[in-house]
């Protein structure tokens, strides 16, 4: 005798069939979550990421910046030029302990007893920190918050050589997007020229012997060659930057240092 499917055993398969369509449903919908919050998460990386490299650019540019005003700037004969140029007391009496130096030294710091010190100046938004272009004219970079800033610093060194210490910050879109940079810059004083030694030959005012032949004019002195550009790290041309880093944790030592 064949078994008969009443209306209960039609009602109870379409039930199954429904529930199993309804977890399909809820797979797929928690699939396609997990899978937005993955691209989400991926591009608010992406944007942090692409804002730090906009901050590191723009402390790049600001140690580039402080370079050039240590080479003179917009003028090479101004009284800021001549002390980040010298060697002498009248320049190290220039760098102010605390960066407080009046103008046209503003900026320019004495050595800090530590890291912290200089770096808590740097971070002060109203402190002694000079914006991108204070003293060369750059521009700022496009898209940053705020002009990065720098502070340059006056070490010990041999008495041939200038060594500064330039710390800059620079900002990404945001003003929280923060990156502080250290480099050091070595300028090779230019050397003391020597003395002018003495021709040999006879005494001036000495008497030539009557009948003596007249000695024959001196030939003229060849013009002066061009002076050959100054090679970069030189005594006397341009300093070198000889080393760089970014200091993770700046935050932390300018709190400590404050």
């Amino acid at each position: 005798m064949a078994a008969s499917h009443g209306p209960s055993t039609r009602r109870r398969q379409g039930g199954i069939a429904l529930l199993t369509a309804l977890l399909l449903m809820l797979a797929i919908l928690m699939t396609c979550v997990a899978a937005a919050r993955t691209a989400l998460s991926g591009a608010r990386a992406a944007g942090h990421e692409r804002d730090r490299m906009l901050a590191l650019q723009a402390a790049m540019a600001a140690l580039a910046d402080a370079e050039r005003d240590i080479e003179g700037g917009l003028d090479p004969s101004s009284a800021r030029a001549a002390a980040l140029a010298g060697a002498g007391a009248a320049s190290a009496a220039a760098f102010a302990p605390g960066c407080v130096g009046g103008a046209p030294y503003e900026g320019l710091c004495a050595q800090a007893a530590h890291s912290g010190e200089i770096l808590a100046a740097l971070a002060d938004e109203s402190g002694p920190a000079l914006a991108l272009g204070s003293f060369t004219g750059a521009a700022m970079p496009a898209l940053a918050a705020q002009a990065p800033r720098y502070l340059i610093e006056r070490m010990p060194s041999a008495p041939d050589t200038l060594l500064y210490r330039i710390s800059a910050l620079g900002f990404g879109e945001a003003d929280t997007t923060q990156v502080a940079l250290q480099a050091y810059y070595r300028k090779l004083l230019a050397a003391a020229p020597a003395p002018a030694g003495g021709a040999g030959g006879a005494d001036e005012g000495q008497e030539e012997p009557a009948g003596a032949a007249a000695a024959p004019a001196p030939a003229p002195a060849p013009a002066p060659a061009p002076a050959p550009t100054a090679v970069r790290g030189s005594p006397g041309g341009p300093g070198l930057r000889v080393g760089w880093r970014e200091i993770a944790n700046w935050q932390d030592l300018a709190a400590a240092g404050g």
